[in-house]
Parts: C-alpha cells; sequence; structure tokens
C-alpha cells in the first residue's frame, strides 16, 4: 500500500521535472535546444517503465484486500454457520411463540452454505461450504498462484519496457528467450497450482455434497427408525458407505459382522447401497449376511439404510464419471466426524485396519464382558479362543501347533521376505514368539464370535497389554474332524481350527501405523495396507 501510494503521489514531482528539463534545454547547445524525437522516446519508456512498476505492485495491493476481506467473510460465515454471530450473541432471548429462535435458523444456514458461489481463479462455481472449507486450510494458496501469474506476466512485458536507444542494455535475442523463459515457467508454475486448487475444490464439493443424502437409522434412546441427512450426523457419527451389488453387499457384510460391537463403540454407522437401486436388494443382503430378520432389527444400532437409493447411485455414477471402470465393481467410502472422507476403495473393506482409523472416542475397559449368549459352536470357537490365548500367554508350543491348520496364509505369505542366505527372514517362529522373554502380557476382554454355514467363524476381542495401547484382534476358524487325545497331553485336539490371528492397534487417539499377522509357521510385523488417517 505505501508503495501504491508513492505511485499515485508521483505526480506532485512533476512540475519540478518539467522546471528541471527547461533548465537542462536552456544550457544544452543550440543544436539540441529543440525538439529531439528520441528524447520523446525516453519520455515515454520512461512512463511505460513507471507503469510497468506499478502494474505488479497494484495488482499485490488489490490481491492482498480481496485476501483481508475474503478472510473476514469467511469467518462471519463460519460464525453464522454455529449460530455465533455477535448480533445473537447480544441479543435477549425471546419470550413466547418461537422463543429460542434466532434470525439464522438452521435451514437458512444450511441454504446459504448449499448455495454456489463463482470462483475467479477456477472458472467455474462451488458450493460455499466447500470454498470456506478451503480458505480455512489453504490461507496462503491464493497467494502463491497470485505469484505465479505476477511473474508470468513480468516476463511477458519485460522486453518490452527495456530501453533500446541511449543504453548499455540493448534489446536483443537474448533478451526475449530469456523473457519467454520466464514467462513459460510462471505459466507453467501458475496453471500447476491453479490446477491442485481446483482439483481440491471438485474434492471438497463432492464430499459436502454428500452430506445432502439421506439415511435411516435407529435412536439409541428410543429405539425408533428416523431420517436424517448425513450433514446432520457430523459430529455425531462415523459413517461408512457400501456400494456395489446384492452378492457384492453380502459379502462386505458378513466380512463386518464380527466386527458389530466396534462399530458402537467407534460411534460408526454402516450403509448399504444397492448399485440397481432398489432397497430390497439391500434387505436381502443383510439378512443373508447376518442370519435372519429378528438379526437385522438388533443390528439398527449400527446398520442404517439408505433413503433414496436412486439418488446415491446417481451421486457415485458423477463422482466415478471421469474414471473408466466397470460398472459391477463395489465401492466404499468412509467418513469421519467433519464429514470428510478420511479413506475410499474398491472391492470390500480390510474391517480392522478401517477401525484402526476409527478408533473408540473413550478408552476401553479391561473387564468389558464377552459374548453371553453363546451356546453351541459359539462356545467352542470362544472356548478355543481361550485355548488360544492360553497357550499364547504359558508359551505352550505344543498346544499352539495343535491349533493352527497347516494352511499358509496370503497376507502373511505376501510380505514375508527371506534373505539371500536363505536364512534371514522377517517372519518370527512360534519358538521365537513363545519365548520366555519374548511372550506377551496381557488381559483380553470383549470377546465376540459369529459363526457362518459352511464351518467357518470369526472372533474378535480387545488385548490390553501392560504397556503399549489397546488391540483389536481378530482370528478366523474353521471346523475341523474331532480327534483322540494326543500321546503324553491330556487336553484334547479342539474340533475349531484357527487359520490366522491378526491385531492392530485400536486405541483413543492412537494412529496404527503397523499391524500383526500370524499364521501356523509364525508372525509378521508389517505396514497396514489402509493409510488414511486424517
Amino acid at each position: 500500500q505505501r508503495a501504491l501510494a508513492q505511485v499515485v503521489d508521483f505526480s506532485c514531482l512533476a512540475p519540478r521535472r518539467c522546471l528541471f528539463a527547461r533548465r537542462a534545454a536552456a544550457m544544452a547547445p543550440p543544436k539540441l535546444a529543440g525538439r529531439n524525437p528520441s528524447c520523446r522516446r525516453s519520455r515515454r519508456r520512461s512512463l511505460l517503465v513507471t507503469c510497468g512498476c506499478a502494474l505488479p505492485v497494484g495488482v499485490a495491493a488489490c490481491a492482498h484486500a480481496w485476501g483481508v476481506a475474503y478472510s473476514a467473510w469467511s469467518s462471519h460465515a463460519r460464525r453464522l454457520a454455529a449460530g455465533s454471530t455477535p448480533l445473537n450473541r447480544r441479543r435477549s432471548p425471546a419470550v413466547g411463540v418461537g422463543a429460542g429462535r434466532n434470525s439464522y435458523d438452521e435451514e437458512s444456514v444450511n441454504e446459504f452454505l448449499r448455495s454456489e458461489e463463482f470462483d475467479f481463479l477456477s472458472l467455474r462455481s462451488f458450493r460455499r461450504e466447500a470454498v470456506i472449507q478451503y480458505v480455512n486450510t489453504n490461507q496462503s494458496e491464493p497467494l502463491r498462484i497470485l505469484l505465479c501469474f505476477v511473474l508470468a506476466i513480468g516476463g511477458a512485458i519485460l522486453p518490452f519496457f527495456l530501453p533500446s536507444v541511449g543504453s548499455p542494455i540493448v534489446v536483443g535475442p537474448a533478451v526475449y528467450v530469456a523473457s519467454a523463459l520466464v514467462c513459460a515457467v510462471g505459466t507453467a508454475l501458475f496453471l500447476m497450482e491453479r490446477g491442485k486448487r481446483t482439483a481440491q475444490l471438485a474434492r471438497l464439493e463432492s464430499e459436502y455434497a454428500l452430506g445432502d443424502l439421506r439415511v435411516e437409522l435407529s435412536d439409541p434412546a428410543t429405539g425408533l427408525d428416523r431420517r436424517e441427512r448425513l450433514r446432520e450426523l457430523r459430529t455425531k457419527r462415523r459413517v461408512v458407505l457400501l456400494f456395489g451389488s446384492e452378492l457384492q453387499l453380502q459379502e462386505a457384510l458378513s466380512a463386518a459382522a464380527p466386527y458389530r460391537r466396534r462399530f458402537v463403540q467407534s460411534q460408526t454407522i454402516l450403509v448399504p447401497v444397492p448399485l440397481g437401486g432398489d432397497q430390497d436388494d439391500a434387505q436381502r443382503a443383510c439378512e443373508a449376511a447376518l442370519g435372519s430378520r429378528s438379526e437385522v432389527r438388533n443390528a439398527r444400532k449400527w446398520l442404517a439404510s439408505a433413503v433414496s437409493p436412486g439418488s446415491w447411485c446417481a451421486y457415485l455414477d458423477k463422482l466415478l464419471e471421469d474414471r473408466e471402470l466397470e460398472d459391477s465393481r463395489s465401492v466404499w467410502v468412509a467418513l469421519n466426524y467433519r464429514g470428510r472422507v478420511l479413506g475410499s476403495n474398491f472391492g470390500c473393506p480390510i474391517w480392522d485396519e478401517l477401525f484402526a482409523a476409527l478408533p473408540p472416542t473413550n478408552g476401553l475397559l479391561s473387564t468389558e464382558p464377552g459374548q453371553a449368549d453363546a451356546s453351541g459352536a459359539a462356545a467352542e470357537v470362544l472356548a478355543a479362543q481361550a485355548e488360544f490365548y492360553r497357550a499364547l500367554l504359558s508359551g505352550d508350543e505344543v498346544a499352539m501347533q495343535r491349533l493352527f491348520l497347516p494352511v499358509d496364509d496370503p497376507e502373511l505369505s505376501f510380505n514375508m521376505q527371506v534373505g539371500e542366505n536363505g536364512r534371514d527372514t522377517n517372519l518370527s517362529a512360534w519358538d521365537v514368539v513363545l519365548a520366555e522373554r519374548n511372550r506377551p502380557e496381557l488381559v483380553i476382554a470383549g470377546q465376540d464370535v459369529t459363526v457362518r454355514n459352511g464351518g467357518s467363524a470369526t472372533t474378535t476381542c480387545i488385548e490390553h497389554p501392560v504397556l503399549g495401547p489397546t488391540l483389536l484382534a481378530t482370528q478366523v476358524w474353521e471346523l475341523s474332524t474331532p480327534t483322540a487325545l494326543s500321546e503324553g497331553s491330556d487336553r484334547a485336539v479342539p474340533l475349531w481350527k484357527l487359520k490366522s490371528h491378526r491385531t492392530i492397534p485400536y486405541a483413543p487417539k492412537v494412529e496404527a501405523r503397523v499391524a500383526l499377522r500370524c499364521d501356523h509357521r509364525g508372525c509378521i510385523c508389517f505396514g497396514k495396507q489402509f493409510n488414511a488417517m486424517r
């Protein structure tokens, strides 16, 4: 602003410059006292140089003023969205009909945030809440884009401001090449930064547009079903969306059923959305995955249904319109408390890794009881789980080998590394894991079991180690034929055999970076596949 003021006040020096020019002309020889075309060109070039110097300063000053005004407007919009403007804070509460209402009711605020605003840099319109979110998190990026634009313009007009007569600097090919190079670099940087900004705004708009869709869920206090928009669940619930056909939804829901208690602990709801737009497909998938209609009603604490699945499918089609993908692929999307996407991918989620990114809001108790209504096969699987932890904590290698099926886990095999000598490996065998100096010291709580048709089961529990955060453990079991008592042992070989054991950190304010995977060969600790903590 001071530089701009100096440029504006430069006109007050014009009379002195004219007086100095007349004196110089009077003292000059007679042959130079007349009109000289080169002097007129020099004056014009001086004027162009002055304007060229003032142009970037004026653009920067205007950008600064625009940034200050936009920041003030965005802060006012945030206060408006929160309902805490200075006017509302000073206004005394109303009495009578309509008491407690202020001038900025919730519907008008949502309408204001959903309205579109034209963005000059992107040359397109975005939702106002997306623009506000972008301004709040990227305050320096618009200035960087403006500087790249000024660099490009300065490189384009540089040769026109250099004097060509009576100056040691000669405007030649080298100057034009340097000017073109500066202009090209500035233009490339401007387009790159502008493209990043437009892509980020488009992503934010797609995330906030998801908040307009509606779900039907059960009220935990009354048990009654109610319909809400996803934006109304912000700061209250996390959401995991499953898009797929009936068979794909059934597969994903079957894998999610063992974590039903973790959904409640993480305050997360699961919303299956049929790609065909028929809500009956989602209902049949839920009943097939959970076993019966009564089990679906019991799962209403964490299982919701999509209202108007056609609008959900239209949103997904718009989201994937730029990607050449098969329509038969399933998609999952996870939202955090702010309604922002923290992860998405194709296929079925890796549920334990997803819950590591959706940790519980409160600490978990080591006295949390296990599943109380287990009977029959479920009780047998829980007994096999208890035997596994007995062998793990006591270092019983023989019992551990009897528990496991001699089947290699594909994920563990993929991450196993063997050195050139054939001996060095990242796999820790069970004799090393169960050694006295290595075996863990922990308490398990919150045991759950899910038995499926076909002789398979999945158990989950929370491990409370002496040191470190709590862990979410998952075991996959398979039914085998019973065998007789082993020689020299008083314990019968269990009917249920363990295929794999996996753990991952699951605690408030803890970011899981590694996961543990075990099979009959031993255990490997490696980086988790899902990495979307936000």
